[in-house]
């Protein structure tokens, strides 16, 4: 079945643009800077510029004397701490169209004040959540539309923490991690539900030793679209990602994040939905995202996360977890 808005109409809709007169500049080209680049070349973006890393680990776009050239866009993939400053840099330059990478900051005042700045300067900015421009998100959202609407959902951030390389993340990502990374699961859930509203939440544990705020969490509340939601994660047990969606017809789960499952009956079994994707090469997401910052008509199917909505997230993520503001 072909949801209207789906997975399917996304990877039409950018097959029927041509993207070949857009311009774009990447500045960072780690893993993420390098993922933004294939897409601009996937999507066939003619122009294409890449600031790279400086020398003295400084971030590249300090020595950066250039201007934008008339309708470029700018992609800021630096780490976290760069963030603000560079899209006030890029700004200055004259850029009117950015997409932030993830989180934007680890405190949710930082990313307020660059919203206001953006503002004045008339910058379009979005942030770079590319969990709410998967495929699946837009086929679990146009899905719910065509059954009545969502009655409820339920989400888990638990991290495996196992496998995180903290030698490779400062002390303050690692203190702040529900804000450097538990928020691609939020930013998906409250993507489809809405914003926390009236909610409460408790939180304890000390099973992660760098991250001092807790290890288990969990809460419940309304969001601002009246859909009730649940929440848990335990970072010291065995539990991963998930989100599940009701309506009054069927549950969905995105776990991993990437696929949708649907069951449709209360001891039916989850049965995997196949998910079309423009370009499948690609890390999921990333087409989508920047489709949407290069193109209107795109943007109306692939939601995009506002510099105010990010502050919305970092903000809930800050409560959620206790951490200082």
């Amino acid at each position: 079945m072909r949801s209207p808005g789906g997975a399917a109409d996304l990877r039409d809709r950018i097959a029927s643009v041509d993207f070949s007169k857009c311009a774009a500049m990447v500045v960072g080209h780690g893993n993420m800077g390098r993922q933004f680049v294939l897409a601009l070349q996937r999507l066939g973006v003619s122009s294409i510029r890449v600031c790279t890393r400086g020398d003295k680990g400084l971030s590249g776009y300090e020595q950066w004397e250039g201007e934008a050239l008339p309708g470029e866009a700018v992609i800021l993939a630096l780490p976290i701490e760069h963030l603000v400053a560079a899209g006030m840099f890029f700004a200055k330059r004259g850029f009117r169209r950015m997409l932030i990478e993830k989180p934007v900051s680890l405190w949710a005042s930082e990313i307020e004040r660059l919203g206001e700045f953006l503002e004045v300067h008339n910058v379009v900015a979005v942030c770079g959540y590319n969990r709410v421009a998967y495929p699946a998100f837009a086929e679990v959202r146009a899905r719910t539309v065509s059954e009545g609407g969502i009655t409820s959902c339920n989400y888990a951030f638990t991290e495996m923490v196992s496998r995180i390389r903290t030698q490779n993340f400062q002390q303050a990502e690692l203190e702040r991690w529900g804000i450097a990374n538990s928020l691609h699961v939020m930013s998906m859930a409250h993507g489809l539900i809405g914003m926390a509203e009236n909610w409460h939440g408790t939180r304890s544990g000390n099973a992660v030793s760098w991250h001092p705020a807790g290890s288990v969490f969990v809460g419940s509340g309304m969001t601002d679209q009246a859909v009730p939601f649940t929440y848990q994660a335990d970072w010291g047990s065995t539990g991963r990602w998930w989100v599940e969606i009701n309506t009054p017809v069927s549950g969905y789960r995105l776990c991993p994040l990437e696929e949708v499952r649907r069951r449709a009956a209360s001891m039916g079994e989850w049965e995997l939905i196949p998910v079309d994707s423009f370009a499948p090469e690609v890390k999921a997401g990333f087409v989508e995202q920047v489709a949407a910052l290069l193109h209107d008509g795109v943007r109306e199917i692939v939601p995009t996360v506002s510099v105010r909505r990010a502050f919305e997230l970092a903000r809930f993520a800050e409560q959620v977890m206790g951490y200082t503001t």
